[in-house]
């Protein structure tokens, strides 16, 4: 919590800490572009008979595309990627008592289509967001034995090498975010936003929500 509010108190003096400049670009019909940071909260969801997830915090970059049809609604397009690091109990189904530990880092890959409402037509605003889409996690742990492919290389010949699967899944998610957007002049803006997003695992596995502060820098055009 001191991050995020760490984070909400400098997006609130942004405006003030900036050279003063004129304004007088509309967001009404314009594309954006931005790419940051984004910082995940922890999370440690139950799952049942004895299983359970650790999430941990991690840092990852972002990336978001979209459209502002007027001044104060935008349809947008989110591209996350992150490896927190997570310790997951495994529970025998017929033994509860029998489990198994895993400590590993998941590969995480987030792509949402997102609806922004700005409070304010001017170049500073707070805004709303909801979102949903799918989330990837490939938990970078193998599900069997090596499986091994043989090909013709023309340069090296008959070539073979093996490789894992691993445990993967795509989830729905779904979810919302508040934040500050401050337009600069030349069409380049930053925005900040404090997001919560679930995912929809369905039946009785673990279904963590993903809180994040992500930063951004963009360019509209």
């Amino acid at each position: 919590m001191r991050i995020a509010t760490t984070t909400f108190l400098l997006l609130v003096l942004l405006p003030t800490l900036t050279f003063a400049q004129g304004y007088s670009r509309d967001r009404a019909k314009t594309w954006d572009f931005s790419i940051g940071g984004i910082y995940q909260d922890g999370d440690s969801p139950d799952g049942t008979g004895g299983s359970s997830l650790d999430l941990k915090s991690d840092l990852g970059i972002a990336f978001n595309i979209g459209y502002n049809f007027t001044s104060k609604l935008a349809l947008s397009a989110d591209f996350d990627f992150l490896s927190p690091k997570y310790t997951a109990i495994i529970a025998d189904e017929n033994d509860p008592t029998n489990t198994r530990r895993i400590d590993h880092k998941f590969s995480q890959f987030n792509g949402r289509i997102k609806g922004t409402f700005h409070l304010l037509d001017g170049p500073f605003t707070p805004f709303a967001e909801l979102g949903a889409g799918w989330t990837y996690i490939d938990s970078n742990v193998a599900d069997g034995p090596p499986v091994t492919g043989c090909w013709w290389h023309p340069w090296w010949g008959y070539i073979c090498s093996g490789y894992y699967r691993t445990y993967s899944q795509t989830e729905f998610s779904y979810g919302g975010a508040l934040g500050l957007r401050y337009e600069l002049a030349g069409g380049s803006f930053i925005r900040g936003s404090y997001s919560a997003y679930r995912l929809d695992v369905g039946g009785d596995a673990a279904e963590p929500t993903l809180n994040a502060i992500k930063l951004e820098y963009g360019w509209s055009f």
